[in-house]
Parts: C-alpha cells; sequence; structure tokens
C-alpha cells in the first residue's frame, strides 16, 4: 500500500500551545559530531536488527561526524564450538545476562572511544536500547560526574569509574554537606579532565538497568534529572509488563513533576512492548535527533498504514510469569526512588505527569493499550480515524500530555522556516509537509475524494 513519506526533520513538533518555546542548547555548532550507540542485550546485527542498528546504518560517516558502536551485553563474537573458549563464552554470556557483570566494561569501552577522539567544540550523542540505554545513560552520568579524560590517561578510566560510581545524587537545593565521594569525584575531574564537556543529546529507547535476577545499584546521574544533557528523547513500551523489564524513568520513581515541555526533555510513549518498539519510533527519535545536529544519509523510510495496524506481541508468557511472584527487587512510583521486593504479578507500567504519548496510538483501530496513568491523572480519548473528521477536532484540542508530531497543522509554520534555514534537506520537508497535507486534508473530507472506509485508522 502506498505510504506518506515522512523523514527525519530539523524540526521540532509542537502544539499550538507550545510552538512559541524552543529549547536551544549552547554547543557550538562548529564542531564535530562523535556518535555512540550501544546495543540491548543479547542484540546484535543479524537478519532482525534493533532500532539502534538501524539507526547507526543511517549515520553519516565522516571527518565531521564519526560513530561508534557496542553490541551490548552478551553478544561477543562467539567462538568454535569445538573449543573450550566457546564453553567459556557461552557461560560468560549467561552469567552476563543474570548478574551484567559487564556493564561496566561496556561503559569504559565508549568512554575510552570518545576520550581519544573529543576534541573541543564537538558535539557528542548517545544512543541506547534497552540496557544499553541505561549504559548511555549511565556514560552520560560518569563524563558530568567526572570528566571527560585528557590525552595520555587512558590508565585511569577504570578508576574514574570507580569514582562516579561513588557519588551520591543530591536535590540541587540540597544544604547537606558534600560526601566525600563527590568531593573526590569533582578533584578528579579538575586534576585529569578536560573543561566544559557537556552531553549534547541522548536518544534512548525503553531503559532498564537489569534484564537478569539480581537489581544492582542504580549508577548516579541516570534517573536525577539529567539536567546535565542538553536534549534527552526516551522511547516507551506501553505493553510491557515484565518485572525485569520495568523501565528507568529519566526522573526515576518521582511522579510530583511539574510537567516539562520546554524541549530538553521528552519521554514519549508508544504502542508496543520492550521488543517491538520499531517503526514509528525510530522515526520519531531520528528527527528529533537530527533536530538537534545528528546528520544522517537519505532513506526511503516512510510511515505505512502497515505500521499502525502491526499488533503487540504479549512478552509476559511461559516463564517470566514465575519472575512475576518472585521477590525481585524494583522502583516505586511515591514520590520517590525507594525500592519494594513485593511480587509485580503482571501489573501494568505506569505513565507519568509530564511524559507524553505519541500520537499514532490514537489511529490505530481497536487498540488497548495496557499501560495506566498514575492516579489517573489522564484519561485515555476515544480512538481517532483517518477520514474522519471529528477526530481531527478532538486531537487538535488534546493537551501537553499528547505528542502530536506530524499530526499538530501548526508544524507546516516551523517546516517552511526550516526549508529557508536548511535548504539542503528541502526533500525532507516537502515530504513532511505532504503528510501534514494529507492528514489535514482528510479534516475536511467526507468521504469522496479519498474512497476508503472514514473509520479506518492510519495514512494511506
Amino acid at each position: 500500500m502506498k505510504g506518506v513519506g515522512w523523514r527525519g526533520a530539523h524540526a521540532t513538533f509542537r502544539s499550538p500551545s507550545s510552538r512559541a518555546v524552543k529549547y536551544r542548547c549552547d554547543c557550538s555548532i562548529e564542531g564535530r559530531n562523535l556518535v555512540v550507540c550501544i546495543d540491548g542485550t543479547s542484540n546484535r546485527f543479524g537478519t532482525q536488527n534493533t532500532n539502534i542498528v538501524e539507526l547507526y546504518s543511517q549515520l553519516v560517516k565522516s571527518k565531521t561526524q564519526l560513530t561508534y558502536y557496542n553490541s551490548g551485553v552478551g553478544t561477543e563474537a562467539r567462538p568454535s564450538w569445538r573449543s573450550l573458549r566457546y564453553a567459556q563464552h557461552w557461560i560468560n554470556n549467561k552469567i552476563d545476562l543474570l548478574i551484567a557483570w559487564n556493564l561496566e566494561k561496556v561503559i569504559l569501552a565508549a568512554y575510552r572511544w570518545i576520550a581519544d577522539n573529543y576534541e573541543d567544540g564537538d558535539k557528542i550523542y548517545l544512543f541506547g536500547f534497552s540496557r544499553g540505554a541505561y549504559q548511555a545513560r549511565a556514560l552520560a552520568g560518569m563524563i558530568h560526574r567526572v570528566g571527560l579524560i585528557l590525552p595520555g590517561n587512558n590508565e585511569q578510566i577504570p578508576f574514574a569509574f570507580e569514582l562516579y560510581s561513588g557519588v551520591v545524587d543530591l536535590p540541587s537545593d540540597s544544604t547537606e554537606k558534600i560526601p566525600l565521594p563527590n568531593e573526590l569525584a569533582a578533584t578528579f575531574k579538575s586534576t585529569f579532565c578536560r573543561e566544559n564537556v557537556k552531553i549534547h543529546f541522548v536518544g534512548v529507547w525503553d531503559t532498564v538497568s537489569s534484564v537478569g535476577i539480581v537489581r544492582g545499584k542504580t549508577l548516579p546521574s541516570t534517573t536525577s534529572g539529567s539536567q546535565h544533557i542538553c536534549y534527552i528523547r526516551h522511547a516507551l513500551a506501553l505493553d510491557e509488563r515484565r518485572v525485569k523489564f520495568l523501565p528507568e524513568y529519566v526522573n526515576g520513581g518521582k511522579v510530583d513533576l511539574d510537567a516539562v515541555h520546554n524541549g530538553r526533555v521528552k519521554e514519549v510513549w508508544f504502542a508496543g512492548t520492550h521488543s517491538d518498539v520499531g517503526d514509528i519510533p525510530l522515526l520519531w527519535m531520528r528527527r528529533e535527533a537530527v533536530e538537534a545536529g545528528l546528520r544522517v544519509k537519505p532513506t526511503e523510510a516512510v510511515w505505512r498504514l502497515d505500521d499502525l495496524q502491526k499488533k503487540s506481541i504479549e512478552s509476559l508468557r511461559a516463564g517470566w510469569w514465575l519472575l512475576e511472584y518472585f521477590p525481585i527487587k524494583r522502583l516505586v512510583y511515591h514520590n520517590s526512588d525507594g525500592i519494594t521486593s513485593r511480587p509485580h504479578r503482571g501489573h501494568p507500567r505506569k505513565i507519568l505527569r509530564g511524559q507524553k504519548i505519541h500520537g499514532s496510538v490514537l489511529f490505530k483501530g481497536d487498540y488497548q493499550a495496557r499501560a495506566k496513568f498514575w492516579q489517573g491523572f489522564e484519561t485515555w480519548p476515544e480512538m481517532m480515524y483517518w477520514n474522519d473528521p471529528t477526530s481531527h477536532n478532538r486531537l487538535a484540542q488534546l493537551g501537553p500530555s499528547w505528542e502530536k508530531d506530524l499530526f499538530d497543522p501548526s508544524i507546516a509554520v516551523t517546516l517552511l522556516d526550516d526549508i529557508r534555514d536548511f535548504p539542503t534537506e528541502i526533500v525532507d520537508y516537502v515530504d513532511r509537509l505532504a503528510f501534514v497535507a494529507s492528514f489535514w486534508k482528510a479534516s475536511n473530507n467526507t468521504g469522496g475524494e479519498l474512497e476508503r472506509d472514514s473509520r479506518q485508522p492510519g495514512p494511506q
């Protein structure tokens, strides 16, 4: 079926009520891009790739944009099955999956690559999926807390991680005495590291800190608001329920947060479970990153009706149910970062204030999301349909809890502005303008021009 083109964008997609607010960081626009991509548990290149591999394949690789990919935990190349190393490799991977003992190894490898390649003015982009998403956020936290080491001091990197992991997260308005680990980290940063290195963009899919039996200590600056990151984008799965795949939100378990809609932080929910948050979330992440300066190749990726019609695959099956009744440590959402060991019993995820739900969810026909709004602060609107004018009117009235993306007609103004500012990307902008025009044309169409059932969801 013919799709409407929807490639990556420079534009910021926002509702009419907030489109005048556009966050801009103070990073140099002249520096190079250093791009790190960390995949999830047991994920690597193959016939069915994750969003991380797909995004990495779309990156421009050049002297002005250096790239690094790490396949994450449990994914090292396998030696011959006949060798002793094969057995050692198999055992190592299984233990890694259970207790994530290589979590530090991946973080340090990416940190070392950045340290070896960084030049003043460079912008750092970190992408990750699943536990790789947590490692990307930890890497950002490590650079924030102990700095990015100067050339010639690579032997100090393991010690830097040791200092980082001992740091205590304190509220910004805390009057407590600065803990000794924090003082040591700050001293190390001023002694061995570059000045004024900031993480420009973090883009992660469904962050989890552990998928094994053991929940480790939360690493510093991973769930404390991420004020040290210029832009952070987090795509979350509405239909995942497994206790070992509970998400690590940007602000941890805190739920009494003011809604953040200034463009710096976005946590957006999409239909699907942990491993099938793809297609639409990938296109959304790509556009958000390109808006922040990431350089990508032109692609033939389009948003098709089939993307909306895909059914979520139930992930809480068979042996996973047994873990739901084990006393596994997990975060609670009672205005704190507290931990509980009460059986999870397959409860749905919680959507917190300040987070958003992507508008595509509302065009999936009879779809019913499993995730619930925390304490009922929001309600699910009725499903919407592509050729139904009343759906378009209702969509326009939705509040800031909804990421309208290209469903928002006001984006057309921004797209036209960006064609002027970025003429080399004109094909992408015209493509997206065509999508916006097609969608909102349907709001004035009673069925004569688009010959299909007006109750059919999605673009044609």
